[in-house]
């Protein structure tokens, strides 16, 4: 079941923040994980500013994804409910919810980039990471219709 998480509680950050640095961890091998664990302060506190939808399966969030301002800055899923149709539910949840989207990914991360481009996304730039030398990123834009 995939909803929007309004105002999410101090315990549905929790579980959002796990599956953030665990995806983050699994996806980014090629970034030092200190990256990731140095920048989940920030991270928690721009959450609930971001449109958040989450997935869950049996009343359990297992994936979410967040959105500013048609600016899709993550999508992410457990690794127990990956390849199970939860990132594509999602995916369908904010295209319907918005006509143009779009994200920034690792050119390393091909898989992430994969995914994008099955679900409709086009790489409309690439650019060194801002703030990961030697590293690329794909600008990717989704268009409904």
């Amino acid at each position: 079941m995939i909803e929007r998480l309004d105002n999410p509680s101090a315990e549905q950050l929790d579980v959002l923040m796990a599956i953030w640095l665990a995806a983050n961890l699994d996806a980014h091998a090629f970034v030092p994980a200190n990256y990731w664990r140095d920048n989940a302060a920030a991270v928690r506190v721009a959450l609930p500013q971001a449109t958040l939808y989450a997935a869950s399966v049996d009343g359990t969030i297992v994936g979410f994804a967040g959105v500013q301002v048609g600016y899709l800055a993550g999508l992410f899923v457990a690794a127990t409910a990956r390849n199970r149709g939860v990132g594509h539910a999602l995916m369908a949840a904010l295209q319907a919810a918005y006509p143009r989207l779009t994200l920034s990914a690792f050119a390393q991360n091909t898989g992430a980039v994969r995914f994008y481009r099955r679900e409709g996304f086009a790489i409309t730039a690439t650019q060194p990471a801002a703030d990961l030398p030697g590293l690329v990123e794909h600008k990717m834009t989704w268009v409904r219709g």
